[in-house]
């Protein structure tokens, strides 16, 4: 049992930072892949993990506004 929860509530911190009231609709996988993102950074994701990401955003509709 790790003595600090510092690590977790960083993540917890991370996710309510992705998830804002403009972001209220993203799914589990895009969510996991920006947490992933951010907490490792690109190069420490591994080939299957940044593919998957790109998957993903492949997937991802086109959006009505530019950003």
């Amino acid at each position: 049992m790790p003595s600090s929860t510092a690590s977790v509530e960083r993540l917890f911190s991370l996710m309510n930072n992705l998830c804002s009231t403009n972001r209220n609709r993203l799914s589990q996988d895009t969510l996991t892949a920006l947490m992933m993102l951010c907490r490792e950074g690109c190069q420490q994701l591994s080939d299957d993990q940044t593919s998957k990401i790109v998957e993903i955003n492949k997937k991802m509709k086109q959006r009505d506004i530019a950003l």
